[in-house]
């Protein structure tokens, strides 16, 4: 079920343009520190006020702290060390469903759901999938575990089990779950201490909504450079079906030799770049003439 959720999340990426108009849908109303944003192939300093367009991806530096607020009231909390792309269901073009999807492949986040817009946010981590819709939810995740404590409401989580099945959990609020990789999730009553310990401030404090003062106001992120192997290394040796997904908007950056230096030296964990790489690999074979007639 979670590599389902996964496939789905991949294929509106799939279907979305490299370049495409300011989502007025999401912004960021806090920043504190420094946090990065990917966008196609370049990469911007992160500003209070910047719409987010589909398929942005965020990474956040140590002790940042970055706040996103929807138009559906749901926020997203993103602490030190993050790694977030999201997006949302509109890119489908769907009519039907509603709601926001997120992959977080390292860090913190926190999801604080809208009670009344009624729209659920799924978020997929290496290690889990959970879906909630009206609920406070901290999330730690990394490529080999993933924590989770339902501060309020209810939040649907899928893991994969060590033998390849998956399970779905409801975790409530004051629960906490925990899931190592190899291993099935655990439920406590409550959070570890060392858990609560490790949450920055901005995660413990009720910051209220700052939207408002960024309704009428216009801010672009300040570009960078296009990004290199490194800035996006994470992506590129990301679950299947994720990184599979994004090599379209960065197959332009085959071309600069530095990148395409470090694809080849790592393309045992990204071989869907072979073709890329080496297209001569896979052109059709010429049939061979046939050998002329022995004369007598």
């Amino acid at each position: 079920m979670l590599r389902a959720l996964i496939h789905r999340f991949a294929l509106v990426l799939l279907v979305l343009p490299q370049v495409v108009a300011a989502d007025t849908t999401a912004m960021v109303t806090i920043l504190e520190g420094e946090a990065a944003l990917v966008r196609g192939t370049t990469r911007y300093l992160l500003a209070e006020g910047v719409r987010l367009q589909q398929g942005d991806i965020i990474h956040t530096a140590d002790k940042a702290l970055v706040r996103l607020e929807f138009s559906d009231g749901s926020m997203v909390d993103l602490g030190p060390g993050a790694r977030l792309l999201t997006t949302n269901a509109a890119a489908r073009g769907s009519q039907s469903e509603r709601g926001w999807q997120h992959t977080l492949l390292a860090g913190l986040i926190k999801l604080t759901c809208s009670k009344q817009a009624k729209v659920s946010h799924q978020l997929t981590t290496p290690q889990v999938a959970l879906t909630t819709s009206d609920a406070v939810t901290v999330v730690q995740a990394s490529a080999t575990d993933a924590s989770l404590f339902v501060e309020s409401g209810e939040a649907r989580i899928t893991d994969v089990a060590p033998k390849g099945g998956s399970a779905t959990v409801r975790v409530k609020g004051g629960d906490f779950y925990a899931r190592k990789s190899g291993q099935k999730g655990t439920v406590a009553t409550r959070p570890p201490q060392a858990f609560i310990s490790a949450l920055p401030r901005g995660f413990l404090d009720t910051i209220p909504s700052r939207s408002a003062r960024f309704k009428d106001r216009q801010v672009a992120p300040k570009r960078v450079e296009e990004v290199t192997y490194s800035d996006i290394e994470i992506w590129l040796k990301a679950e299947r079906d994720v990184r599979r997904s994004l090599m379209r908007r960065w197959q332009p950056r085959a071309r600069d030799p530095d990148f395409r230096t470090a694809l080849v030296a790592n393309l045992r964990h990204h071989p869907e770049w072979d073709p890329i790489l080496f297209p001569e690999k896979y052109k059709p074979k010429e049939d061979k003439p046939p050998a002329p007639a022995a004369t007598e």
